[in-house]
């Protein structure tokens, strides 16, 4: 069963694709510790993890390179998880893409897939930012729209959705911003596992572990 992840820096987690030892081509961050989980509760199965991350992507970054990294991978579980960049560079630079073009561009990149391979399971992870380090409110609200539109996209395309900024959210209001995202963008150890954990319960949702098989779409 092969799980490709793909998204920015939080996917990417400083992997190194050329090490001969499979973890280390994982990365240090979630993709690592919910593939170890899985391959060590269930040896037995064929896994194969492949972390497609690249630090600073945009959608249209992902956009450029889908054929080669994703579709050609042809994945039975595809997980995505990408937008932050993209309200950085608004909000940093006054550059980017605007909201009705970020939908048009997350849209295409689920739909090539699901026209592609149309066993693919889809988990649709949501983008998050806590308000610490150099991220603002406005930040957050820049974010929000994309957030709904990746939602509504999830489901159009019959994705699991993963939504991480309640997650994070309510996470930080009990120990604080800092203690899962030192800068407000990137997870701290404890915030990867945060979010392991909330993948890994969509996954176990997703594909049926006993029999191996993906489970039906609902």
């Amino acid at each position: 069963m092969r799980l490709l992840f793909q998204g920015d820096s939080i996917t990417d987690a400083f992997r190194k694709p050329d090490e001969m030892n499979p973890a280390y081509q994982l990365g240090n961050g979630y993709v690592f510790i919910a593939a170890s989980r899985l391959a060590f509760e269930m040896p037995a199965v064929k896994w194969e993890f492949v972390n497609r991350g690249f630090s600073g992507n945009t959608v249209s970054d992902l956009l450029n390179r889908w054929q080669c990294d994703v579709l050609d991978l042809m994945p039975d579980v595809l997980t995505l998880l990408v937008g932050v960049n993209d309200t950085i560079v608004s909000m940093q630079e006054n550059s980017g893409i605007d909201d009705a073009s970020f939908a048009a561009v997350y849209r295409m990149l689920l739909e090539a897939v699901r026209k592609s391979n149309s066993r693919v399971r889809l988990i649709v992870m949501e983008p998050f930012l806590l308000e610490t380090g150099g991220v603002q409110a406005a930040w957050r609200a820049h974010l929000r729209a994309r957030q709904e539109a990746i939602c509504k996209i999830a489901s159009e395309n019959g994705a699991a959705f993963v939504p991480l900024q309640s997650i994070f959210d309510d996470a930080a209001a009990r120990s604080g911003a800092q203690y899962w995202c030192y800068d407000g963008i990137h997870p701290t150890h404890a915030g990867f596992q945060l979010v392991a954990e909330a993948w890994l319960r969509v996954f176990h949702s997703t594909v049926d572990l006993k029999t191996n098989a993906l489970c039906p779409e609902s």
